[in-house]
């Protein structure tokens, strides 16, 4: 087989191999329904309560605050739609480049005349800082929702400082941490926020399992329907198995933590050969984590490039994998960048994970260098 390498870990990372320990015998454990009282449901209920405690655990939270989904997607619509379903029309308060769970979920509510909604901006990847969002919030809202780290960009936004203003104007603030979970230590304690959502796929734990850490009080509503699992909050049968691969990795968080430092090196010797090739980084005002790196090619197609390095062995991205294969231009890097609107189909993302070495930098940049040294690239 060719040698390959994988820079696309903000779409998805491999599952971690103690992970896929976790999971060998479960089919045969843990196949029946948890949420009934024979031995057999015991058995699924008991591995299904074991992942709940190891995702709590991994956040500095209370099991019984946990909510288990089917993904980050779920996690961020049941937040969102949660909290506002009861609601008449309602101001929210967002930002211009939030990950389409979070922005389409809004935009599908205001389209429908449910809310009004204000957009605070990053120019050259710049957060709003806690005044900016104070401002926004003169107007009454009914909740803020706002991503930790930028899906495309890993711009990092003051998160904590945006809870503690929702919090003295009584708003309550969600936070999508599914970037962020892994990256940067996380407690819900010292957040500050109403509401965390988590992705099993960002941390190794493989796709199809996510949560949502709800502060105890705060009135939520079930967007699915049924059964009244998850203590009424997520109607549905959970996928036991996905739930305990969530819970394995949550595990390991601290081991995934102290890669960061390693990886930022790995980061910046990447960049600085991307740069030396004529890319220029976006987003460039503010900070971001350690994973990371987004690039503009003046003068080629982003879709060309990630096409063309493919073929020689190296995987990345022209933005969110949630909206690969449109062709569209990246909305965040046309947010980000108003005033250069080509770099939004001219970017591609690197993104780094614990499995990656110097080897894979060196790799990299000579795939980087064959390709941009064509001029139909």
């Amino acid at each position: 087989m060719a040698h390959r390498v994988y820079l696309d870990h903000h779409a998805a990372t491999p599952v971690d191999p103690r992970v896929r320990a976790a999971l060998v015998g479960l089919d045969e454990l843990a196949w029946a329904n948890p949420s009934s009282v024979h031995a057999e449901g015991r058995k699924s209920r008991a591995s299904l309560e074991r992942a709940r405690g190891q995702v709590a655990a991994a956040i500095d939270a209370t099991a019984t605050d946990v909510v288990l989904t089917a993904g980050g997607t779920e996690a961020c619509n049941l937040a969102l739609q949660g909290v506002l379903s009861a609601r008449g029309p309602a101001h929210v308060v967002t930002t211009d480049v939030e990950h389409p769970a979070v922005s389409a979920a809004l935009r599908s509510l205001e389209q429908q005349g449910r809310i009004r909604v204000t957009r605070l901006s990053l120019p050259e990847g710049r957060p709003p800082d806690a005044s900016q969002l104070q401002a926004a919030l003169a107007e009454p809202a009914a909740l803020c929702a706002v991503q930790w780290v930028n899906h495309e960009t890993g711009t990092i936004a003051p998160v904590a400082d945006y809870a503690a203003v929702c919090r003295a104007a009584g708003v309550p603030c969600f936070i999508d941490a599914t970037q962020a979970f892994g990256k940067l230590p996380l407690s819900v304690a010292q957040l500050g926020a109403d509401l965390v959502a988590l992705a099993s796929h960002k941390i190794g734990g493989g796709a199809g399992a996510g949560a949502l850490w709800v502060r105890r009080g705060l009135d939520l509503e079930p967007v699915l329907h049924g059964g009244g699992q998850e203590r009424g909050r997520r109607g549905g049968t959970p996928d036991v198995r996905a739930a305990v691969g969530f819970g394995a990795a949550c595990a390991l968080i601290g081991e995934r933590l102290a890669h960061m430092p390693r990886l930022a090196e790995l980061r910046d010797r990447l960049e600085a050969g991307l740069v030396g090739l004529g890319a220029v980084r976006n987003a460039a005002a503010g900070p971001r984590v350690a994973t990371c790196s987004n690039v503009y090619w003046p003068g080629r197609r982003a879709d060309a490039l990630v096409a063309a390095l493919d073929l020689e062995g190296l995987a990345i991205s022209a933005g969110s994998a949630c909206s690969s294969g449109t062709n569209e231009p990246s909305p965040v890097l046309l947010a980000m960048h108003a005033s250069e609107p080509a770099r939004a189909q001219a970017s591609t993302r690197f993104s780094f994970g614990v499995e990656n070495f110097e080897s894979d930098v060196d790799f990299a940049l000579s795939c980087c260098t064959s390709v941009v040294s064509r001029p139909e690239a």
